[in-house]
């Protein structure tokens, strides 16, 4: 996808998802929550560590990360109707209205970040994961997931206006990662959750992560 095709998909995204704050803003059923309990608890978060939640919409996830009593919790999302809701309920967590590819901040200075049921709506994959794997810490963890699974994705693809790709395979997302110093230590592919970790390595520092477009 070329540049000008991902900035016109970025506009759309933004768009339909100011549009649907209040059907994302509604409480989520048990066996789901039950599900992002797995998802943030496949972190192995510890205190005090700094958390990304990269596309958090209305923050569902939020007081499942906050249990395990991380320093700063970091939200970014594209819709700011979404960040504004998260802001009115949870006022103590840091707001970035961008994209996980243009978010800036300081490398080495995250330990989890967590693309939660978003991870098929990036247009740029390559530079997003780039850019996540430079937010993280040596040791950090990169979480990929969506709690109602593959066949979910891939009906929404055929049913949404919005740009979805399929989730990766476990190998897929190892060749991407790979270059950028992360390896894939948790992989669950099951009928309604779809779960993957990828650590940054602890020599992960002295890799020259200039990515090269194909």
């Amino acid at each position: 996808m070329q540049p000008e095709e991902q900035k016109q998909v970025a506009v759309h995204q933004r768009r339909r998802f100011n549009e649907l704050v209040d059907v994302f803003d509604t409480p989520q059923p048990p066996d789901v929550m039950e599900r992002l309990g797995q998802i943030v608890s496949a972190a192995r978060l510890r205190r005090g560590e700094v958390v990304l939640d990269v596309g958090t919409g209305v923050g569902v996830l939020i007081p499942l990360i906050k249990f395990y009593h991380p320093s700063v919790i970091l939200v970014c999302d594209l819709a700011e109707k979404m960040l504004q809701r998260v802001r009115e309920k949870y006022p103590e967590v840091r707001t970035y209205h961008a994209d996980i590819t243009l978010l800036t901040l300081d490398a080495a200075s995250v330990d989890v970040i967590f693309m939660n049921a978003m991870y098929g709506n990036i247009a740029d994959k390559p530079h997003a994961c780039q850019n996540a794997a430079q937010m993280l810490r040596p040791g950090g963890r990169l979480v990929v997931s969506h709690p109602e699974g593959r066949a979910f994705v891939d009906q929404l693809r055929v049913t949404s206006d919005l740009f979805i790709e399929s989730l990766p395979t476990r190998e897929e997302f190892q060749d991407l990662v790979r270059p950028l110093g992360l390896e894939v230590v948790t992989y669950r592919d099951e009928h309604q959750l779809y779960l993957m970790v990828a650590r940054k390595m602890r020599n992960a520092g002295n890799l020259d992560f200039e990515f090269q477009n194909a």
